[in-house]
């Protein structure tokens, strides 16, 4: 019997690393609901850098629901052994698979502005697509009468691969983002 390795999607990291980013949005757009005098004083001047940021922290909100359907579905598995081979493989081809899918070709679809986000967004896009290649291949692995764990080693690899894109992603994209606050 072999460990499903744990896999931390991207948004279940970002959950807790990147989200700041929109609570930092949400800041700045109560304004009017705070004092008149107290207003001038807690509102900044966004930069078109903090706006190309939190348009694309924004763009990631939008699509967040495919990759915690993904994610969710993923984690809930625990170990793949014989016995249980059909029902993770029906989560992978009918769950995680299809919602991942549809995370990543939206994330594909984001254009993000400025520099330094566009080449933040390259380590996520490249995250994410050795993660769903990853998916792609364990669920293949469990296709036939008997788990081929070669095919499984190389799947979780990929996935291994992918959280390591990821993790520049969401490490970069706080940096970033604190250098701009």
């Amino acid at each position: 019997m072999k460990k499903w390795w744990s896999l931390s999607l991207s948004l279940a990291l970002m959950g807790s690393a990147v989200l700041p980013v929109s609570a930092f949005a949400a800041e700045t757009a109560p304004a009017q609901q705070q004092p008149a005098e107290t207003a001038p004083a807690a509102t900044e001047e966004l930069t078109p850098a903090m706006i190309a940021a939190l348009d694309y922290a924004d763009a990631l909100e939008n699509i967040i629901q495919y990759e915690d359907k993904a994610a969710d579905a993923f984690n809930s598995v625990g170990m793949v052994s014989a016995s249980n081979r059909k029902a993770v493989y029906s989560k992978l081809n009918n769950i995680i698979v299809p919602n991942y899918s549809k995370f990543y070709y939206h994330l594909k679809q984001i254009k993000p502005s400025g520099k330094e986000v566009t080449k933040l967004h390259n380590y996520y896009l490249q995250g994410a697509a050795l993660q769903l290649e990853g998916m792609q291949l364990i669920k293949k692995s469990l296709y036939g009468a008997k788990i081929n764990w070669t095919t499984y080693n190389q799947g979780q690899t990929k996935l291994k691969s992918g959280k390591a894109k990821i993790d520049l992603f969401i490490n970069g994209f706080e940096k970033y983002m604190d250098k701009l606050q």
